[in-house]
């Protein structure tokens, strides 16, 4: 009987009987991408008139108009660690960072509605013209610091509200310590306190982990392991990122004119 049932299963095979095997599924690594470096851009401040800390909503349109004509695609810095998986063929990624939680990078005028020209306003509206451009931006937010409109993009009725709107339109939270404490100045039990403090609050509103960690004027910890809970740390300068990156220094592009110069050869 042994044999009978091992002849009948090479004559299927010989047949072509045999169950197909399912098709190689090709997934982008680091080692697989077109592109050899890409951009993480660093804005602060959404507002007139346009400045070294403050990009116009004018100015921060043709931003992402240019970009999506450049066959650039958006990712939060999270979704790094994913080896650029979901960026599509013949696209380079980039990550539109948003520092101090500023009211200009999202605000809802008197009349509850979206304040198209702040920098979130600008993102949907771009996104509903261009669905294949998905809402993807990281914004690193600070708790309690002066000015307040710097506190949860100041206007403390409606924080919760909107970090949570943020995650439901596919974009990121990330730190920025709870005071914009410079970790080089503080000891480590205070700049732990201040993370960990801004975690906990985050954590009431945002239900992904806190991964991304942008520091306040790019001054890491004397003692490193202060950052340990964090798996992407965002620099303030130093260009264009390689295609294997260090997360732990993940390279910035302020995005005003003179730097659009210098890295994309692109004027205002």
């Amino acid at each position: 009987m042994k044999k009978i049932f091992l002849f009948i299963v090479l004559l299927l095979l010989v047949a072509g009987c045999a169950p197909p095997e399912k098709p190689a599924v090709l997934v982008k690594s680091q080692e697989t991408v077109a592109f050899t470096k890409f951009p993480v851009l660093e804005y602060h401040m959404i507002g007139r008139p346009e400045g070294r800390w403050q990009r116009t909503p004018e100015n921060f349109r043709r931003d992402l108009e240019w970009l999506y004509a450049n066959n650039y695609y958006p990712l939060n810095l999270r979704d790094l660690l994913n080896g650029f998986n979901v960026v599509p063929v013949g696209k380079t990624p980039v990550v539109l960072t948003f520092d101090d939680s500023t009211i200009g990078q999202f605000n809802y005028l008197t009349n509850g509605q979206l304040d198209p020209d702040s920098a979130v306003g600008v993102l949907k509206q771009f996104h509903d013209r261009h669905p294949d451009w998905p809402m993807r931006a990281t914004f690193f937010v600070l708790i309690e610091t002066n000015p307040p409109s710097h506190n949860l993009f100041g206007q403390p009725e409606l924080a919760g509200q909107k970090l949570s709107r943020l995650e439901e339109w596919g974009m990121e939270v990330g730190a920025h310590t709870y005071s914009h404490d410079r970790l080089d100045r503080v000891s480590a039990a205070a700049a732990r306190r201040s993370l960990d403090r801004e975690r906990a609050t985050l954590s009431k509103f945002v239900s992904a982990e806190i991964v991304s960690l942008a520091l306040p004027l790019g001054k890491y910890p004397a003692d490193l392991s202060v950052l340990e809970k964090f798996k992407l740390i965002a620099e303030v300068a130093g260009g264009l990122n390689p295609v294997k990156f260090d997360p732990l220094h993940v390279k910035r592009i302020q995005a005003i004119d003179s730097e659009w110069l210098r890295f994309f050869r692109r004027s205002s």
